[in-house]
């Protein structure tokens, strides 16, 4: 997504995601230790590898670089100027809340769910104390999103959108083929 959209955008996206999954799971591993079956887990994953793996194929056969990033430019263009007429707690509103970040911030919501980091945030809550642990999870995903944000839009000048878009949805197909054939133990 940082090669499409603005890093900032879609950099809050995402860490407002993991930030409320941190907390989320924080919570559990004090709650409710063992909410999370091994099953369950491995069958939403393999689902969503499936899911996200088909959807960024679909973005690699539509797209067109020249055209597609000219007709981006100009909606944005449009929703920039209809918005002229808003109250400014909308137009505050609505820098935050654009489709970009709520696209980020659910796809790396989703994504992030029942995933290994999250399993190990709740697993440490159980044991060690509650608030380090989302400290640490925190921080510790705060610096792996942005590397890999900026990295994101640093590649943007290098590959092209559908090569990017192809090469990663066939690595999620392989995710999902691995986590149905391979599940874990």
């Amino acid at each position: 997504m940082a090669m499409r959209h603005p890093k900032s955008i879609v950099l809050s996206g995402a860490l407002s995601a993991l930030i409320v999954m941190t907390v989320l799971s924080t919570g559990l591993g004090r709650i409710v230790p063992n909410l999370i079956s091994r099953k369950h887990t491995n069958s939403a994953a393999t689902v969503l590898y499936a899911f996200f793996g088909l959807r960024l194929l679909y973005i690699a056969w539509r797209s067109d670089s020249k055209s597609s990033q000219k007709k981006e430019m100009e909606e944005v263009e449009e929703k920039l100027e209809s918005g002229q007429g808003k109250s400014s707690y909308r137009r505050f509103l609505s820098r935050f809340c654009t489709p970009i970040f709520l696209e980020s911030f659910i796809l790396t919501f989703l994504a992030e769910w029942g995933d290994r980091s999250q399993i190990a945030t709740i697993a440490l809550a159980t044991h060690k104390n509650a608030i380090g642990v989302a400290i640490g999870a925190t921080l510790g995903h705060t610096i792996c999103t942005s590397v890999a944000v900026v990295g994101g839009s640093m590649l943007a000048s290098k590959i092209s959108q559908g090569t990017v878009a192809t090469v990663g949805g066939l690595l999620f197909l392989g995710f999902s083929l691995s986590s149905y054939f391979y599940p874990p133990l």
